[in-house]
């Protein structure tokens, strides 16, 4: 038994067996390589397509503190969308905006998330909730000035919407 636990650790402190070590450079490389087959001309190929959204799932779900991992669903949430999967692209964005508070793209995923479910979802009461709370998490920035435009040209007045004056 001792002789088994010593080779397990042994095998594990060599990084055979431990794959945290050895497949974030290989799954990294995958990715590029993806990437750069991604389109031909201005389409995406689909192949390409499917095999980066399970490349991008896989990364953050591996290596989830990792640099790259927000991004890698934030990508994912575009290919999504792309694909015709709003529902699930929505859900990528609210999860990667809540689960990564320190992402520079958060105010991006609110919006993005407002927008997909204004102009392809075509859910105006929840386009209008989300643009709001686009604006309200993230006062200051452009995406919350693009959602408040959203908001007044939803309700046809070209101005701040009722919610938002002072």
């Amino acid at each position: 038994m001792k002789q088994s636990l010593v080779g397990l650790l042994l095998l594990m402190h060599s990084g055979i067996g431990c794959s945290n070590v050895q497949v974030e450079p290989a799954l990294l490389s995958d990715i590029q390589a993806l990437e750069h087959r991604a389109f031909t001309g201005e389409d995406m190929v689909a192949e390409v397509r499917t095999s980066l959204l399970v490349s991008y799932g896989d990364f953050a779900r591996l290596h989830a503190d990792h640099e790259f991992a927000p991004e890698a669903l934030f990508r994912r949430a575009d290919l999504l969308v792309s694909a015709g999967k709003f529902e699930q692209a929505v859900l990528q964005y609210q999860d990667l905006h809540d689960g990564y508070v320190k992402f520079d793209k958060r105010p991006d995923c609110a919006l993005l998330m407002a927008f997909v479910y204004d102009v392809h979802l075509k859910d105006k009461p929840l386009a209008r909730r989300a643009y709001l709370r686009t604006a309200a998490i993230h006062p200051s920035t452009p995406q919350a000035e693009q959602a408040l435009q959203s908001v007044a040209w939803m309700d046809g007045q070209g101005a701040l919407p009722s919610e938002m004056l002072p």
